[in-house]
């Protein structure tokens, strides 16, 4: 009987055996920060990385800072439904 998986599906199961599942979707989210915030806000705010969970995002001032707190839930609901995974929990704005 022939094996019916995906090369996605051989691939992911790879990536999870490996351990690098993890990494590979938190580069996803980081990637992903100028198409869920927009081009406006993606000059002003760079996503950096994300440890644990929670994205660093270095923010060019404090007045974008208090309006992307006000933001963070969306964002983070966006960054996630982009992902189809709950891989951002939370987003520190530096």
């Amino acid at each position: 009987m022939a094996d019916t998986r995906t090369l996605g599906d051989v691939f992911k199961n790879m990536f999870r055996d490996l351990g690098i599942e993890k990494p590979i979707e938190q580069s996803k989210a980081v990637n992903l920060w100028p198409n869920v915030v927009g081009e406006r806000v993606s000059e002003v705010a760079t996503a950096e990385k994300i440890e644990n969970g929670i994205m660093i995002v270095r923010v060019s001032s404090p007045v974008w800072r208090n309006e992307l707190i006000f933001m963070k839930a969306d964002i983070i609901n966006k960054l996630n439904t982009a992902l189809n995974k709950h891989v951002v929990k939370d987003i520190k704005f530096t």
